[in-house]
C-alpha cells in the first residue's frame, strides 16, 4: 500500500490494488448556513467543485473516495445543496466510480446518490482499507486494519522562537485501542487511524482540542503517546503528544 499526499486538497491517494482518491468533509451548502447566523458570504460550491475535479483529472483514480459530511445542512437540505450536488456528483461521474461513507451531516444525501455508490455508515472494507466517516464506533470487520475517516477536520499550528506560526490542515496517523469497537477483538490485532482534514477550506479544528476534549469514538480511543502528526503534504510534523502540548502552552 502506498499512500501520497496532495495539498491542493487536501486529499491523498491510497494505491493497492486501485488507485483511491480520498477526500473528507466538503460540507457543500455550509455558505447558506453560516448566512443563518449573520455570516455573508458567495458560495464557493462551484471552485470546490472545479478543485475537486482538477484533482480527479490529474490523478486519474480508480475510485474516488468521499469520507463523508459531502453536504452540510443538519435537519434537511439547503437550496443551494439541491443545486450543488447533482453537479458535484455529475462531474465526478464523468472521470471515475464514486462512494460514499455518510456524515452526521449526511441525512438525505442517498436521493443524490446511486445505490452502489452509498457505502455503510459504520465503515466498510474497500480495497484492503478501512474506509468511515468517523462519527460512529467502526464496524468490528475494520479491526486490524488502517481506518481512514474524516469528522474530525484537524488543523495544527506550530511556531518557531520568535512566534512565527503556520497553521495547516494536517493528518494523525496513530493506533487505536481495540475499545473503540463495540465488541473489542478478541486476538491481539493492531488497527490504526487516519484522520483526514476537510476539503471544506472553512472547516478546521485544533488537534490540541480534539484530544483533550474528544467527540467521537474514535478520537476518544487514539494512542496520542505514539501518534503522528503529518501535514498537508505528508511532511512530518511532529509525534502528536508534542504538538498537543505545544498547542495547549501557545493557548494558556
Amino acid at each position: 500500500m502506498e499512500i501520497e499526499y496532495y495539498p491542493s486538497g487536501p486529499a491523498i491517494q491510497i494505491t493497492g490494488d486501485q488507485r483511491i482518491l480520498v477526500v473528507a468533509d466538503l460540507h457543500m451548502g455550509i455558505e447558506s448556513d453560516l448566512r443563518l447566523h449573520g455570516v455573508h458570504l458567495q458560495s464557493r460550491g462551484a471552485e470546490r467543485i472545479e478543485r475537486l475535479n482538477a484533482l480527479v483529472k490529474e490523478i486519474s483514480p480508480d475510485i474516488i473516495l468521499l469520507l463523508g459530511d459531502v453536504k452540510h445542512r443538519v435537519p434537511g437540505t439547503s437550496w443551494q445543496e439541491f443545486r450543488e450536488l447533482p453537479s458535484l456528483f455529475s462531474n465526478l461521474r464523468k472521470h471515475t466510480i464514486i462512494k460514499v461513507t455518510p456524515g452526521n451531516h449526511d441525512p438525505g444525501i442517498e436521493e443524490f446518490l446511486k445505490p452502489e455508490e452509498l457505502l455503510p455508515k459504520e465503515g466498510s472494507i474497500l480495497d484492503g482499507i478501512g474506509v468511515m466517516h468517523g462519527h460512529t464506533r467502526p464496524d468490528p470487520s475494520l479491526a486490524g486494519h488502517l481506518i481512514v475517516a474524516g469528522h474530525h477536520h484537524p488543523v495544527v499550528s506550530l511556531s518557531d522562537e520568535v512566534g512565527i506560526a503556520l497553521r495547516s490542515p494536517c493528518y494523525v496517523l496513530a493506533e487505536l485501542r481495540k475499545e473503540v469497537f463495540e465488541i473489542p477483538p478478541s486476538e491481539d490485532l493492531q488497527t490504526r487511524v487516519l484522520m483526514v482534514p476537510a476539503f471544506n477550506e472553512f472547516s478546521g479544528y485544533g488537534i490540541e482540542k480534539t484530544f483533550r476534549k474528544p467527540f467521537s469514538p474514535i478520537s476518544r480511543a487514539v494512542v496520542t503517546e505514539t501518534g503522528e502528526c503529518l501535514l498537508a503534504d505528508g511532511t512530518y510534523g511532529g509525534d502528536l503528544s508534542s504538538v498537543i502540548r505545544h498547542e495547549h502552552t501557545d493557548c494558556t
